[in-house]
């Protein structure tokens, strides 16, 4: 525990927070350096940078199409603090954006696969049992490095599932070259990545209820 606070300390220290003010701007200056990778072919290793606007309208699209449309389902995936936001995800796309979701993320269905098939792949297994062509994954992990959420995206590409991926901490993470498009966080600091996903993850709902009821114009 110790531990955990004297990197928070230097993590925050290294930005010059001192106060909530510079806390809250710091985090503004981190959300205006998001970076969207889009990876049109999966098998490609090459990245095109598009603008934050762009990847959004893109996943609206996406939801739009597959989910509300075509009545596929979302999937949302994370570890820790990533699992809150996934849990949070599922709940307020289901109640706000009237979309389907599958839950992966109970401690029944987790203890058990982790338990049968090894923690490193909770979330992969499920998704080989569950999702079919079209059905959409947001896969969230701060580091990018999760083995876990790796094997789901791997599992989901199998599966031909539409990925979406957020990271953060260093920018040549796994995670960033494994979905359709991924939404980097550049900052080492677990809070600001956290909140800069949980915000991304709003920003879209948020937009795509717009949009609906202003009948897709």
């Amino acid at each position: 525990m110790e531990e955990q606070a004297t990197k928070t300390f230097n993590e925050l220290a290294k930005l010059g927070v001192v106060s909530v003010e510079g806390y809250l701007n710091n985090f503004y200056r981190i959300l205006q350096k998001v970076k969207v990778d889009y990876c049109p072919l999966l098998e490609s290793t090459s990245e095109l940078v598009i603008t934050l606007e762009n990847g959004i309208n893109l996943v609206i699209n996406d939801l739009k199409q597959s989910v509300l449309e075509n009545w596929k389902r979302l999937m949302v995936i994370g570890n820790g603090g990533s699992a809150a936001i996934a849990i949070h995800t599922l709940t307020d796309y289901a109640n706000a954006g009237g979309l389907r979701t599958m839950d992966f993320m109970s401690p029944s269905l987790l203890t058990c696969m982790g338990n049968d098939y090894g923690f490193e792949n909770v979330f992969a297994k499920p998704v080989e049992i569950w999702a079919d062509n079209g059905d959409i994954l947001f896969a969230i992990s701060s580091s990018g490095k999760s083995s876990n959420i790796l094997k789901a995206c791997q599992a989901a590409r199998e599966k031909g599932c539409l990925i979406y991926t957020f990271s953060g901490f260093d920018p040549g993470n796994p995670l960033r070259s494994l979905g359709r498009l991924n939404f980097y966080v550049p900052s080492t600091h677990y809070g600001f990545v956290e909140l800069a996903h949980q915000t991304l993850i709003h920003c879209i709902l948020d937009l795509f209820l717009l949009r609906k009821t202003q009948n897709w114009q």
